[in-house]
């Protein structure tokens, strides 16, 4: 996954240290890329919008959706457009992933079922897409905050936290050793 993902950065001539418009990689691709509140009408009803952009906000960021042999991301315009880009990313992921979507499924009662395993996959894609482990690593070596890394990369704090939080253990261990500390 790692591999791939830094394929596709590399391919959109981004290197690690830059930030990556997973916008621009969705385009690259041919996956249109569509607002929930573009839909109501004849594809979508102003209840199901409502719903997800004020009522349950946080239920619903994005959906990879198959139409035919194509795909179209739908997205949570209601979110932080940091978190959006995350979620852009993720669904990338699937589809970069070749997941298949037969394990993304609604039931009756409108509760998403899907595997876990694949879900996993997309959100560390997402996370090498967004802020590539070499990347957390050269910030922790810094020590740059949260803060920093989220807007260099534009993402979300929580983001940026979840990526440094091992880069960040990495870079101390690492100095410990050079310095003749723990770990020796």
């Amino acid at each position: 996954m790692r591999e791939v993902a830094a394929e596709e950065r590399s391919e959109q001539g981004v290197t690690p240290r830059e930030r990556l418009d997973p916008y621009t990689l969705a385009v690259t691709h041919g996956i249109d890329i569509y607002a929930i509140d573009e839909l109501p009408g004849e594809h979508c009803s102003h209840f199901a919008v409502e719903h997800f952009t004020s009522v349950r906000q946080a239920a619903w960021s994005a959906a990879l959706v198959p139409i035919g042999s194509a795909r179209i991301i739908l997205e949570n315009v209601s979110h932080d457009p940091r978190r959006r880009r995350s979620s852009i990313a993720h669904e990338l992921g699937h589809f970069l992933l070749e997941h298949d979507f037969h394990d993304v499924l609604l039931t009756d009662d409108g509760c998403r079922q899907f595997s876990s395993a694949h879900e996993k996959q997309a959100k560390y894609f997402s996370g090498e897409l967004l802020l590539p482990e070499k990347a957390a690593r050269w910030a922790a070596f810094r020590g740059w905050t949260n803060d920093l890394v989220a807007e260099h990369f534009d993402v979300s704090i929580e983001f940026a936290q979840w990526r440094m939080s091992g880069a960040r253990v990495y870079a101390r261990r690492a100095l410990e050793r050079q310095e003749g500390g723990v770990g020796r």
